[in-house]
């Protein structure tokens, strides 16, 4: 995958992904907050074979849905990264947690455990790499990094056994 950002002065941000595929996604993000989205053929990056353009409540709301906010299919709940010693798993906070409307730093969540938050994703948006002083809230869902032991420890120490 290739990823290239370029800076759109007076109108804003201009990303391109190049999939494995070799399909190429480019999309538009204007000051307004309007976002338009390009798909090109692998064999003609010049004309798009598709565009859309969103608002941008509409964009993150497609944005909630890609990072898996929404739904997971079943083998995906189950499903950890595994790189040698590394897990990345999703965790929604209920209510019930201690977690609930404490900051990273508050939770003292990487002293507890050993995992690191990597993104937080809530109702309306998707917070990557947070920072400490990000408050957790019931219903938001952690994106975790560390060992599978960590995660375990994680998931014990802050009650998310939902």
């Amino acid at each position: 995958m290739e990823f290239k950002e370029t800076d759109l002065p007076g109108i804003g941000k201009k990303y391109s992904i190049i999939t494995s595929s070799g399909d190429k996604i480019t999309v538009i993000m204007h000051i307004t907050g309007k976002r338009e989205i390009f798909v090109f053929e692998p064999d003609d990056y010049d004309e798009p074979s598709c565009d859309v353009v969103l608002s941008e409540e509409e964009a993150n709301q497609l944005g909630s849905v890609l990072m898996g906010a929404y739904y997971r299919p079943e083998q995906e709940k189950e499903k950890e990264v595994l790189i040698e010693n590394l897990a990345i798993e999703w965790i929604k906070v209920p209510q019930s947690s201690p977690l609930t409307e404490k900051s990273i730093k508050e939770a003292d969540i990487r002293k507890r455990s050993g995992v690191t938050v990597i993104a937080i994703i809530k109702k309306d948006k998707t917070i990557i790499n947070p920072r400490p002083d990000e408050i957790i809230s019931a219903g938001d869902t952690l994106v975790v990094v560390g060992t599978r032991e960590q995660v375990e420890n994680f998931i014990r120490e802050f009650g998310l056994n939902a």
